[in-house]
């Protein structure tokens, strides 16, 4: 046998088996002195019995007619064939000190004499210490793999000689041990879990890329598919991964089930359905799919809604809504029966309460090895309390529900779920249960909200008639009346004439890339009116929690000695004094020394020396400007004393003798360089945050990075070393001994980026608080290793594509960047587990490389990547690194007809910061950007020119109500928050002549568009203000 059995880990489970067993001996195993766990034959159609998966958990294989006998003093005794036994002969004599498995014998099939004396030895080890009191003895057996009158033994000669002996013996019963090995094996370990949601990410992706990308195309391409040939085409790529290009070796994956896809009007929720060779009908579509990765299972299940009613769609958010609770009751402590309760009285406290009836008899099971666990579902009375460590599959689910006649009215016309009576919807995912988690975590993280999971193929036209010619019904909004002309403007009529049939292929692009601006339009509208409202919320709420700052904007009061008396000794009555010390300059008025601190002094000038040497110095006064360079405090006291108080301006002293007034002003001007260097320190660690002392991890093994460079540097020099993770952060040490504890709480985003055509492969990690590196604060650190050989030849001659040394290079090149890929991104995994464990959250982002785009946001051209939460450069310096929670708005510039690119510019929440701005954006980008930007919920504007962005956000700032529609007297109408910058302003008084006009180009076109955008603009003195910022912006005579 070619396959070798894993000894540490065969010992490991089976004493974890055994320990359990005498744990819970009285209880769920039902009083068992020994366990008898036999396998029968091999059968194909039967792939989940409970011998098999044991099987699978202990040995890692199937060993078929095998007898496996565990005691209750921790004798493990196997009977089976001499090849079997030549395969566990590796465990023998190999049990690991302090196991509470004594040892492993192996018995070998012996068929001379019918495996009589393997049976005596078996059974003098089950009537050894089992029972007490004259009570029966008690052998656990599969019970339903045990013969009965009902079905026969599934054993070979084998196991049903066992069988017999057993059923034969004098003072022996059995019991089921089934409950006790279900819950035992529920539990998973580090490594299971590992594989489960491995297992369930390839169902999600099989989900994503194989069913849902063929029946868009089945749709799109109106075709007919029944319902089995489509599951069959499922089938398959859970069968071969590879076409839909997972790198997934096939040996390794199995298809749990046949998947099962329903619609027409037909729905069966229950996991042993079957898919019908009816046709596929474009209503409501439910598929239920699952995959076995290195034999454990996943599952998943979506519905998908195509042109639903209103009524359907409800009922779907509040099936998301019942999973939602689900969730929370799948915690460690609870018992099973309680998300069937859930659910029940959440659907009874909801407005559609008649659902109740309408749910299945379970809402799921515990899954693993063994696909459906019947002892583990959860159910209405299933008492069984969760643990951490199990796996289950949440299946929510409506069946039979009635599609009411108004429900059909209201759809489409041309829908077909005018066509059906009643319904099913179905949402199932994986749940793995966590030690402290408030809810159970979920592993198939495909989207399942309504815009995720709903079509529209049939446009209603009707309801657009009469807004269309202008009859009845209020004025719409003028960005709606926009998006609505660009969706139903006509692609194959020009000038009363059908365009020629070979355009029909560009036709049809331009009409969807026409329908795909329209839906982002509609998108963009809804999405800017509900920011509006939540930023002023946002708002509220900070103006409602914002304390009393006006004590970090007092002065502070200047303050070198308490009295005359703790001058220094070597002060004298007419001259310059600097004390160092007390950062003070003693100077003589009249005779009596003053003493001036240090931060009160502008300037001094020390002038040629004539017959006299001068040293003049002056001050910081009120009325003239104060200076950017002038200290904080210094400036907060002008402006405190400038009402009453009358400043001296300047001095100036004179000395025949230039000695001690030049001594003066060289002293003088150090004692000005290190206050100000101090204050500039102090500056930088203003927002510096105390970072919690490292906890060293010297237990076990931590995992390491070698040879990485930081970025920034320390002081200028190349920084390489190592990069550590410990139990609470992560600890860079250099060559040189210099050491970089960046904590776990501190890290607000973690990137992981690949080298695919960079020269380097890197994590980076954004901070929420800076940290002081070298002698200065960085918010963002680096690690990184470049992609290059060590040593590469070079001489004069020209070398041919088909040299053997280039390619070899070429190789180890491709090598080199797949190795270091696997390192980087096992090393993310380890810290991510590492995190976890000491009750810490970090997950690292990739960045999305099929949605980059080239842009300028520093002073080069650089290749700008979106991740989950970021808009990222990570490759060249400066970094660009922008949080997407802090951007308030995008606004385009340079968008015309004219121009190869663009400038977008990022607005941040915080009005007193200045907007982040990409510029040279190529157009071709434009549509994927602006694509990407409304799936993140992120409102954004075009304009033709750029914008003074430093006068806008200072007028911005000063207007409370700039997220409002109204003025200060709540009943003029003005444009909300970011509106104004529309190229096609919300007008409602925009005429209508050019609808009734036949002409597509008029004269008057240029001077009423003109009009318009004057008027969005000219609506309020807000936005007035705002036009005149424009740099590049003329009118013939002015506005």
């Amino acid at each position: 046998m070619a396959a070798e059995l894993d000894v540490s880990r065969f010992y490991a489970r089976l004493g974890r088996l055994h320990a359990h067993f005498l744990k819970h001996r009285d209880g769920i195993w039902q009083g068992a002195g020994c366990l008898s766990l036999h396998r029968g034959q091999m059968n194909d159609d039967e792939p989940y019995l409970k011998s098999v998966v044991l099987h699978q958990y202990l040995f890692g294989w199937e060993l078929p007619d095998t007898i496996l006998l565990l005691t209750e003093t921790g004798d493990c005794f196997v009977l089976a064939a001499k090849k079997k036994c030549e395969f566990l002969e590796a465990a023998v004599g190999k049990t690991p000190t302090g196991s509470s498995i004594i040892g492993l014998t192996l018995l070998t099939r012996n068929k001379s004499d019918g495996n009589a004396e393997n049976y005596e030895t078996l059974m003098e080890a089950v009537t050894a210490k089992n029972g007490s009191n004259g009570d029966k003895k008690k052998v656990g057996v599969l019970m339903k793999e045990w013969p009965s009158e009902k079905r026969e033994s599934i054993g070979g000669p084998l196991v049903s000689g066992w069988e017999k002996s057993l059923t034969g013996a004098d003072g022996l019963d059995v019991s089921d041990a089934t409950p006790g090995l279900s819950l035992f094996m529920s539990i998973k370990e580090d490594s299971e879990l590992d594989l489960m949601k491995k297992s369930s990410v390839l169902s999600n992706k099989i989900l994503k890329h194989g069913f849902i990308k063929r029946i868009e195309e089945v749709i799109d391409s109106e075709l007919n598919v029944t319902h089995t040939q489509l599951s069959g085409e499922i089938d398959g790529i859970i069968e071969d991964p590879s076409k839909i290009n997972l790198k997934v070796p096939k040996e390794h994956v199995q298809s749990c089930y046949f998947p099962i896809v329903q619609s027409g009007g037909e729905y069966d929720i229950k996991i042993s359905a079957q898919s019908t060779e009816k046709s596929l009908k474009y209503d409501i579509v439910t598929v239920s799919l699952g995959s076995r990765y290195q034999n454990y299972c996943s599952n998943v299940a979506r519905t998908f809604l195509v042109d639903p009613p209103k009524e359907v769609s409800e009922t779907y958010e509040v099936l998301l809504s019942m999973q939602e609770e689900c969730l929370r009751a799948m915690v460690p402590g609870r018992p099973l029966k309680s998300v069937y309760a859930t659910a029940v009285n959440f659907l009874k406290s909801s407005e559609k309460s008649f659902l109740v009836r309408h749910l299945p008899k379970n809402l799921g099971f515990s899954i693993g090895l063994d696909f459906r666990d019947p002892n583990l579902v959860l159910s209405a009375k299933n008492s069984i309390h969760f643990r951490p460590g199990m796996v289950f599959t949440l299946s929510v689910g409506f069946a039979g529900v009635p599609l009411s006649d108004s429900a059909k009215s209201a759809a489409n016309s041309k829908s077909a779920v005018k066509d059906i009576k009643e319904y099913g919807l179905l949402i199932s995912d994986m749940v793995v249960i966590s030690e402290n988690s408030k809810s159970g975590e979920v592993m198939t993280k495909h989207g399942k909200s309504l815009t995720d999971i709903s079509y529209t193929i049939n446009d209603d036209d009707d309801s657009s008639d009469d807004d269309d010619n202008g009859k009845g019904g209020a004025a719409t909004n003028g960005d709606e009346e926009y998006a609505r002309k660009v969706a139903k403007a006509p692609d194959n009529v020009v000038n009363g004439k059908r365009r020629s049939s070979r355009l029909e292929s560009t036709n049809e692009a331009i009409q969807n890339a026409h329908e795909g601006t329209a839906e982002r339009e509609r998108r963009q509208i809804a999405l800017m009116t509900r920011k509006n409202e939540e930023r002023l919320r946002e708002l509220a709420r900070s103006a409602r929690n914002k304390g009393d700052d006006g004590e970090s904007d007092k002065a502070e009061e200047l303050r070198a000695y308490d009295r005359t008396k703790d001058y220094p000794d070597s002060v004298l009555p007419n001259q310059v004094k600097v004390d160092m010390v007390n950062q003070c300059v003693i100077l003589p008025i009249c005779g009596n020394p003053v003493p001036f601190h240090i931060s009160t002094i502008k300037n001094v000038v020390l002038p040629d020396p004539d017959s006299a040497t001068y040293l003049r110095i002056n001050f910081y006064t009120a009325g003239m400007a104060v200076g950017k360079d002038a200290p904080a405090n210094m400036a907060k006291l002008v402006q405190k004393y400038a009402p009453y108080a009358s400043f001296i301006r300047e001095m100036t002293f004179r000395s025949l003798d230039s000695h001690n007034l030049t001594q003066a002003f060289r002293q003088i001007s150090e004692l000005r360089k290190r206050a100000r260097q101090k204050e500039l320190r102090e500056l930088e660690e203003a927002n510096l945050v105390k970072q919690a002392k490292l906890v060293r991890t010297k237990t076990e093994r931590v995992p390491r990075l070698s040879d990485l460079t930081m970025r920034p540097v320390f002081a200028g020099r190349k920084t390489q070393g190592n990069l550590e993770a410990h139990s609470n952060g992560l600890r860079f040490i250099s060559m040189r001994g210099e050491i970089v504890d960046i904590m776990y709480p501190n890290i607000k985003h973690a990137i992981f980026q690949p080298c695919e055509n960079e020269i380097m492969v890197l994590v980076h990690f954004h901070l929420r608080h800076p940290i002081m590196l070298g002698k200065k604060k960085q918010q963002d650190i680096q690690f990184f290793t470049e992609v290059i050989d060590a040593s590469q030849t070079v001489d004069a001659g020209r070398r041919s594509m088909y040299d053997p040394d280039e390619m070899d290079d070429e190789q180890r090149e491709r090598q080199l960047r797949r190795k270091l890929n696997e390192a980087f991104k096992e090393f993310c995994r380890k810290v991510e587990n590492v995190a976890k464990k000491n009750g810490f959250s970090l997950e690292f982002d990739i960045p999305y490389r099929d949605l980059g785009f080239n842009g300028n946001p520093h002073k080069e051209m650089v290749f700008i990547q979106p991740t989950l939460n970021c808009l990222v450069n990570l490759t060249e310096t400066p970094f660009f690194v922008v949080n997407l929670s802090d951007v308030d708005h995008v606004h385009f510039e340079r968008v015309t007809f004219m121009s190869k690119a663009f400038d977008i510019v990022l607005i941040n929440k915080d009005f007193s910061k200045q907007p982040w701005r990409v510029d040279m954006i190529p157009n071709d980008d434009k549509e994927s950007i602006q694509e990407w930007l409304t799936d993140m919920e992120l409102s954004y504007t075009e304009g033709p020119m750029n914008l003074n962005w430093k006068q806008i956000m200072g007028t911005v700032a000063g207007d409370d109500r700039f997220y409002m529609d109204t003025e200060e007297d709540e009943v003029t109408k003005k444009e909300a928050g970011w509106s104004f910058l529309r190229m096609f302003g919300n007008d409602e008084e925009e005429s209508d002549d050019g609808d009734e006009d036949d002409s597509e180009f008029s004269e008057g076109n240029d001077q009423e568009s003109v009009s318009v955008f004057q008027s969005s603009f000219l609506s309020t003195d807000l936005f007035l203000h705002l036009l005149t910022q424009i740099n590049f912006f003329s009118f013939s005579g002015g506005i």
